[in-house]
């Protein structure tokens, strides 16, 4: 008898947030940021999804959102099978025992007058000193550092030292859930893939999860089972590492190759069979503003006004996130197309 998949760690339902802007003129409705526009994924426990795009695409949006930072317009975040907005907040906080967060800048996201030992024992609820101590030692030594680091300050350390600190503060309840926000992009190339592969090691010992947000496609390649790719509040592209890189099927996704820094010492993409001259487009901020969102009746792909390889189609119908090869999705009205042509017509 064939063994029945487990249920999904975390789902996303349909996840809409829209932000009201300040009001231009008394009279007039307040423009609305649609930041994220119907956005759903599944995640198993002890894998990895890469969330990538560039600034405005939602992504760090929906890292709040599968936090339960702040309430979705619509849909449902639920974490082992609990809604997690629907949670009360005595709930919502032990629950926070299960997925906790690493953020991208190691400088700001310590508190510079408080010592180790206390900024890492930060998510504990209800331990004693001794249990702390213990923890927090144990914490330090997952993540390469030494016991006696947790008498130190934050500004004894490096760049790298310190986002191993913010691991070890996400870790040390043993959380089956981190979501990590550009854990790297605020650190010297040199020492991005130090903790990359720190990351990489410490799934296989505690069989962590990961929902990895970036902007680096040659990021996520060596963390994730998976990557979705997001534009506007969409997905436009979702599969495996080696599915996008050899055969990517939304024009934005092959701009994004093309603009991944080459950087001598950095972290480099292992398996890109793409032309880094494949297409480009042109900058443009992708972040979707209407004046209310009533207004907002476009029905034309979110990405056509930068795609050089916009048909007539393209502009008067929104492409469904669609099946176009066993386990990769793309929202194109022309993936397999742009798959086999190399995105060159």
């Amino acid at each position: 008898m064939s063994e029945q998949p487990s249920a999904p760690l975390l789902e996303v339902e349909n996840l809409v947030k829209h932000y009201h802007l300040p009001r231009e003129r008394l009279l007039q409705p307040a423009p609305v940021v649609q930041a994220l526009r119907g956005v759903s994924f599944t995640l198993h426990a002890g894998r990895s999804l890469g969330i990538v795009g560039e600034s405005g695409s939602g992504k760090s949006t929906l890292a709040r959102q599968a936090m339960a930072l702040e309430p979705p317009t619509e849909g449902r975040v639920r974490l082992l099978g609990r809604d997690l907005n629907a949670l009360g907040a005595d709930e919502l906080r032990k629950a926070r025992r299960d997925f906790q967060m690493v953020f991208q800048d190691p400088y700001g996201s310590l508190d510079p007058r408080q010592r180790v030992a206390r900024i890492v024992a930060e998510p504990l609820m209800d331990a004693s000193a001794t249990e702390a101590k213990q923890r927090v030692a144990e914490s330090l030594d997952a993540v390469g550092l030494r016991a006696s680091d947790a008498t130190k300050y934050p500004h004894e350390f490096s760049g790298g030292q310190r986002q191993r600190i913010a691991i070890a503060r996400a870790l040390i309840t043993r959380p089956q859930l981190i979501v990590a926000d550009e854990p790297v992009s605020a650190l010297d190339v040199s020492v991005q893939a130090q903790v990359l592969n720190l990351l990489a090691d410490l799934q296989q010992q505690f069989g962590v999860t990961y929902l990895f947000i970036s902007h680096d496609l040659a990021v996520v390649d060596h963390v994730c089972n998976e990557v979705a790719v997001m534009y506007a509040g969409h997905i436009v592209e979702q599969g495996s590492p080696e599915l996008l890189f050899q055969a990517a099927a939304h024009p934005y996704t092959r701009a994004l190759m093309a603009a991944m820094p080459q950087a001598p010492g950095g972290v480099s993409p292992r398996r890109s069979t793409i032309s880094s001259t494949s297409i480009r487009v042109a900058a443009e901020s992708p972040l979707p503003v209407a004046a209310s969102v009533s207004a907002d009746t476009s029905s034309a792909c979110s990405f056509a006004s930068r795609c050089p390889l916009r048909q007539p189609r393209c502009t008067s119908e929104m492409p469904a996130l669609r099946t176009v090869a066993p386990g990769h999705l793309a929202a194109c009205h022309f993936a397999e197309h742009v798959m086999t042509s190399g995105a060159r017509r």
